[in-house]
């Protein structure tokens, strides 16, 4: 039989990726969580986690924190079944893009947040990578590109998000008087989401044939600071148009290329057996997207991950 008490332990070392930093979390001493480890990990005659900075977890250690984080959801919905109810703060870990919360989707949560004592935990990524997170244990939804569900979960559409080029009229005049053409995009500095293979890249590849290495760029991991590069003239983007709307509107920045609008579709995946808290999520998550998202364009879209 396994000591929860040991499992909350291990995850949270991993989730924190310190022993240190753990002990914290739990108001425990640093060697009663080293001690929660070692005496889980002589049970079951495994090492489950790599004790290097950052400490992570084995192969064995994240299935074992997957299995923790699907019992607390269990627990949960008995709590819920029997009308008991925490009076302590709960906390629900997503996988979101970034730029769904540029466009409004901590807005669509916040009521629901404050009302239920729920703290949100985000963790960012792309869209076409946030579905690995699910399907780790890592979070209990997210929002993704793929439309396929995995297993043990169930997924809806949210709607596409609509991408729109924008730079400012210096820049525009500067790097594409001729036109949005693949001799413009191969000189024009971007500004992209990180470093890994995001929407932008893709569609640099896919509709003109530019590899990574062949165009100036800056990575920028974080939506607002991306935009602003937009803003402060330093590069052109991909932008949400919801967010780029009253940049555009006041004559801050430009279109490049109406017709090179990209719409993303989005999928909001969750584990099948939900808490009413997290059927009230999955509910306002998908309010957001009859909110923000237009139903899917038949215009340029990209392959999904």
């Amino acid at each position: 039989m396994l000591d929860y008490k040991l499992l909350e332990a291990l995850e949270m070392v991993v989730k924190e990726s310190s022993f240190e930093r753990a002990a914290k979390r739990l108001f425990l001493t640093q060697s009663a969580v080293s001690q929660r480890i070692k005496s889980l990990e002589e049970k079951l005659g495994k090492v489950l986690v790599v004790r290097e900075s950052p400490v992570h977890a084995t192969r064995a250690g994240e299935m074992l924190i997957v299995h923790f984080r699907q019992v607390r959801q269990l627990e949960a919905a008995l709590a819920e079944q029997i009308d008991f109810k925490e009076q302590d703060w709960q906390s629900v870990r997503l996988g979101v893009n970034a730029d769904s919360l540029a466009v409004g989707l901590l807005d669509a949560l916040a009521p629901l947040l404050e009302s239920e004592r729920l703290l949100l935990e985000c963790v960012i990524d792309d869209e076409g990578y946030t579905l690995d997170l699910l399907r780790a244990g890592d979070v209990a939804g997210c929002i993704s590109t793929q439309s396929s569900a995995v297993a043990g979960c169930a997924v809806q559409s949210l709607g596409s998000m609509p991408y729109v080029f924008v730079a400012t009229p210096t820049f525009a005049e500067r790097y594409f008087a001729q036109g949005f053409t693949q001799t413009a995009l191969m000189h024009a500095p971007t500004a992209v989401f990180g470093n890994r293979d995001s929407l932008h890249r893709r569609w640099l590849g896919e509709r003109y044939g530019i590899l990574d290495d062949h165009f100036p760029c800056h990575q920028i991991p974080e939506s607002h600071a991306l935009f602003d590069a937009v803003c402060f003239g330093l590069a052109y983007a991909a932008i949400p148009y919801a967010q780029a709307k009253p940049a555009i509107a006041s004559g801050k920045i430009i279109e490049l290329a109406q017709s090179e609008r990209i719409y993303t579709p989005l999928f909001w995946h969750h584990w099948q057996k939900q808490t009413q808290e997290a059927k009230r999520i999955s509910d306002a998550v998908l309010a957001f997207g009859r909110r923000v998202l237009p139903a899917q364009e038949a215009s340029l879209h990209l392959t999904a991950l």
